[in-house]
């Protein structure tokens, strides 16, 4: 009976050479088996996560050049713009990065979250009540993050549905500017004066892109009331038609220019408005260069813009 008492002494004391030498072997022992299949889990996971983002990466590489050597193909049967194929093609570059990136996060999120779980599994840890809770803490989640799962929905039928793209200029209600960033939880654009704002995916209502398909150069002339429209005519046509012969901004011109008749008047003016299809983007710099043209036109010609009418205050 005493030997079955334990002084406290005894349960500090140092353990024997024997008891040392198994607590070794089972640490051993661990790290060739259980320690061991941590390595392989972990090499594999990394191994499997560099190749599926290799193999996602070539499949949109792959799909941007078949789609470019099937518009090379229906180009030469059927004539197309050449500047507007370019236009397209960048469209499918922009388009496969955004998708290749999005892709290869959500792979790599997936991989890396198997191996978490085979990692507890093989640590001793009772993956199944883990697993079941997860499913009704995921549940609970869903429930009370509905408004992230309507943001990642938004975001995959964006990409899918190739409504905005990286390197568009978009006008997002909320934003507008160009795109840096788009994924499964917000859009990210850059604006005019540098300031980056995050819209996010489920409160995109309407999208304004202005980098699909063409832009329009919109250039309004206010002129006043007395100048001869004959005239007026003949000096703006004179100037479209420099425009279209010059190397650099013909270029840019997809369509002719089209002058309007008379659109608007009034007691001291009438207005004119001159349109020109350009390449996205480019319309902006074509209306630039349209207005300094048509001003020095007017000006060689004597033609005399409308002035500003100031309304004067009535006084009681």
């Amino acid at each position: 009976m005493p030997d079955l008492l334990l002084s406290p002494g005894s349960l500090l004391a140092t353990p024997s050479p024997g008891e040392a030498l198994t607590l070794a072997d089972q640490a051993v022992s661990w790290l060739l088996t259980r320690g061991l299949k941590i390595v392989v889990i972990l090499v594999v996971a990394a191994v499997v996560s560099w190749l599926v983002s290799w193999l996602l990466r070539r499949f949109f590489t792959t799909m941007v050049d078949s789609s470019s050597k099937l518009s090379s193909v229906t180009g030469s049967v059927i004539r197309r713009d050449p500047r507007s194929q370019k236009a397209a093609q960048a469209r499918r570059e922009q388009r496969a990065d955004t998708l290749s990136s999005v892709s290869r996060n959500i792979a790599r999120m997936v991989v890396w979250a198997v191996a978490t779980v085979m990692i507890l599994s093989e640590i001793g840890v009772n993956v199944a009540p883990v697993i079941a809770s997860l499913g009704v803490v995921g549940l609970a989640a869903g429930i009370g993050a509905q408004t992230i799962i309507k943001d990642v929905i938004a975001g995959v039928v964006m990409l899918f549905e190739d409504i905005v793209a990286v390197g568009d200029w978009v006008d997002l209600e909320y934003a507008e500017g160009t795109v840096e960033s788009v994924n499964l939880r917000a859009t990210q654009v850059r604006g005019l004066d540098g300031v980056l704002w995050t819209v996010r995916n489920g409160e995109i209502i309407r999208v304004g892109n202005y980098a699909r398909g063409f832009s329009t150069a919109v250039v309004v002339l206010d002129i006043d009331a007395g100048a001869d429209d004959a005239t007026v005519t003949h000096v703006v046509q004179d100037v479209l038609d420099t425009f279209a012969a010059d190397e650099e901004w013909g270029e840019l011109q997809l369509t002719p220019a089209e002058l309007s008749g008379i659109l608007d008047v009034d007691g001291n003016r009438y207005q004119r408005r001159v349109t020109v299809r350009t390449p996205p983007g480019e319309q902006w710099g074509v209306e630039r260069e349209l207005r300094a043209r048509i001003r020095a036109g007017f000006a060689a010609s004597d033609i005399a813009f409308a002035m500003p009418r100031f309304v004067e205050a009535h006084r009681a």
